[in-house]
């Protein structure tokens, strides 16, 4: 698990290294305005000084930092709660270094293929699904990670019923998205 949640870092901060170095080495070519943000279609919707074509990295490396020190502040953490047998806590921290994993994994992809495309002003590749639904995609991750500890710790005595209505809730969530995105079309 260590090796993983490792290589995770490195792949995570790579992406964003790499998208980095890309942009400083073809900056100068940029006109004195580029597109910037997308909209519902996936085309930039707006345009703006060439500077802020480093947002992207920004945000990602932002993004990245951020759960970095999450996974920093469970792993060090003595316990998540006195009230946990020991076993609830190995499995809290498992759950919650797993979600911070994949978030952040999924924003360092996400802003690594946003600089992409700024640098060469394409639009956006996202599986055709809108931008602004692909960024609600860690919503998943996190109502996963919120439904797996509540059924693990906190409702013990029913855990069948628990986890088959989470994933019953579970499927209903995807199947919201998908009509909501439908429907936008």
């Amino acid at each position: 698990m260590k090796h993983l949640r490792t290589a995770i870092n490195v792949v995570s901060f790579a992406l964003l290294g790499v998208s980095l170095i890309w942009l400083l080495t073809v900056y100068g070519s940029f006109p004195e305005e580029i597109g910037i943000h997308f909209g519902e279609d996936n085309e930039f919707d707006v345009y703006a000084s060439k500077w802020l074509a480093f947002f992207p990295f920004i945000a990602g490396f932002g993004l990245t930092i951020v759960f970095t020190v999450g996974d920093i502040a469970v792993s060090r953490a003595k316990c998540i709660s006195k009230k946990l047998s020991e076993d609830d806590d190995i499995f809290v921290r498992k759950i919650l270094l797993i979600a911070f994993d994949s978030m952040k994994l999924f924003w360092a992809v996400f802003y690594t293929i946003w600089a992409h495309c700024v640098i060469h002003q394409t639009r956006m590749f996202t599986f055709g699904i809108s931008v602004r639904d692909f960024q609600k995609l860690p919503l998943l991750i996190i109502s996963w990670a919120f439904m797996a500890i509540d059924s693990k710790v906190r409702l013990k005595k029913s855990k069948r019923y628990i986890i088959i209505g989470e994933i019953i809730l579970t499927v209903f969530m995807i199947i919201a998205a998908i009509i909501g995105i439908k429907l936008r079309k």
